[in-house]
C-alpha cells in the first residue's frame, strides 16, 4: 500500500518486475483507518509506516507487523516463520 498514484506504482512493479498488484491510496484513507500513516516523513510528505499483514482464507488478519519508522522493515525470516505458524494450526 502506498500513497504514490496508481501509475507511479505501476511504474515501480514494471521497473522490479514483481508479479503481484502494488495497491495505490493517494488519499491515504486506509492508512488513516490502519493507523500507519506517517505524515511528513518524506520529505513533508506523507508516507505509510512499514507495515505487513497475513490475511487467511476467510480473510482474518492472523499476524500483524507494524514499524515505528519507515526505515525498519519485518525481516524475511519473521515473515516467513509467521506464515508457517500460520500453516500449522
Amino acid at each position: 500500500m502506498s500513497v504514490d498514484p496508481p501509475a507511479t506504482s505501476r511504474r515501480l512493479r514494471d521497473r522490479l518486475g514483481a508479479r503481484f498488484t502494488f495497491l495505490s491510496d493517494p488519499g491515504g484513507l486506509l492508512l488513516d483507518a490502519l493507523n500507519i500513516r506517517h505524515r511528513g516523513a518524506n520529505e513533508g510528505s506523507d508516507i505509510a509506516f512499514p507495515t505487513a499483514i497475513l490475511v487467511d482464507r476467510w480473510g482474518s488478519a492472523r499476524w500483524i507487523y507494524e514499524s515505528e519508522t519507515y526505515r525498519q522493515r519485518a525481516e524475511p525470516e519473521t515473515i516467513f516463520a509467521a506464515i508457517r505458524a500460520m500453516n500449522t494450526r
